[in-house]
């Protein structure tokens, strides 16, 4: 493997895009995405846009977890590591922690409904489906994010409640990343091309 220097990346800015899942991503991928725009086009001809999410916590910035997926290493007798069998499936989650404690936001979050006083949520609704795409860069101004990610289909719920901190108040997502059909990848690393 080459040596890169230049694929070596600090994540100090970044933001969370939605859309409906099968939303295409913008014509020219990652590049297509700007750190403060609050819609961006894709490359569909059916008007789907991708939604900025906005704010999310700075401290307690985005994580993808990878868990499971597990192999196991049997051996014989005769020889040890003989075979290696995979003996768990993977699973995938994005969590975050949004800042903007807006109608859209909530409502995104815990699935929620507007009610003529705010947002109303039940603690036990179903998951919103989504796609989602992070993107990052090293420096606010930066006319174009240099990684992300694209998750075709996940399912966002709520993580707690809103968490009432000495900074921001915060409420946590999470979103399980599902498979988006037979013959497609569960997620794609997003890199300028």
């Amino acid at each position: 493997m080459a040596i890169n220097d230049n694929a070596v990346y600090f994540a100090e800015y970044g933001t969370i895009f939605y859309a409906e899942p099968g939303t295409a991503l913008p014509a020219n991928g990652l590049k297509g995405f700007h750190l403060t725009d609050t819609e961006v086009a894709s490359a569909g001809s059916d008007g789907k846009k991708w939604k900025n999410l906005g704010h999310t916590s700075n401290s307690n910035k985005i994580e993808i977890n990878l868990e499971g997926g597990e192999s196991d290493s049997f051996r014989s007798w005769l020889k040890s590591n003989l075979k290696t069998k995979k003996s768990s499936d993977g699973s995938m989650t994005i969590t975050a922690n949004a800042l903007q404690m807006d109608a859209e936001t909530l409502k995104l979050i815990f699935n929620g409904t507007d009610t003529t006083n705010g947002v109303g949520a039940n603690v036990n609704s179903d998951p919103k489906e989504l796609a989602i795409v992070v993107i990052t860069q090293e420096t606010q101004n930066s006319t174009e994010p240099v990684f992300g990610f694209h998750f075709p289909k996940t399912k966002v719920s709520p993580s707690g409640g809103p968490q009432l901190n000495d900074d921001f108040i915060e409420q946590g997502l999470t979103a399980t990343v599902e498979s988006p059909g037979t013959g497609k990848p569960d997620f794609e690393f997003l890199l300028l091309q």
